[in-house]
């Protein structure tokens, strides 16, 4: 029941080089899509809380998921955050289309396991609810965000 910390740092720790890089250009991705649709401090309070929403969804639901590495489940929530905040600021159509897309690779995950290609690539097996718990980290923060009113505060 200890190691309370893995609930973080889980999600620093990185199965391989090639997979710190991939997580590391998918954030700097989401950040040149996003620059400017959230102050840089809140950038981090995000970062954390999704980091946080993947590891306690997989404590929660899934005890048998032992260990968890990697940042891509709270890219996921992230990316899914900045794209419901910036069509709210925006109304770019596109981002629909790309949510519609994200929402599409979690049901491949879900259904039919780890995108190929995916696993060799990072260097080990991909832990698909990781994504999931990360994908509603996000939803929740926005619903949070827009039932407070306050996601109109945290635009830039």
């Amino acid at each position: 029941m200890g190691q309370w910390w893995r609930f973080l740092s889980a999600n620093f720790v990185h199965l391989s080089w090639q997979h710190l890089g991939m997580n590391a250009l998918g954030l700097v991705l989401i950040y040149a899509l996003f620059p400017n649709v959230i102050p840089w401090n809140a950038w981090v309070v995000v970062l954390l809380l999704c980091s946080l929403s993947v590891t306690f969804g997989i404590w929660l639901f899934h005890p048998n998921i032992v260990w968890y590495v990697g940042f891509s489940g709270a890219l996921h929530g992230i990316l899914v955050l900045l794209l419901v905040l910036d069509y709210l600021a925006k109304q770019h159509r596109l981002n629909i289309l790309l949510f519609i897309a994200v929402l599409a690779k979690l049901l491949w995950e879900i259904f039919m396991g780890p995108i190929p290609g995916s696993e060799s690539t990072a260097g080990g097996p991909v832990v698909v609810q990781a994504h999931f718990y990360g994908f509603i980290g996000g939803l929740l923060m926005f619903i949070f965000l827009f039932i407070s009113n306050k996601y109109k505060n945290l635009l830039v």
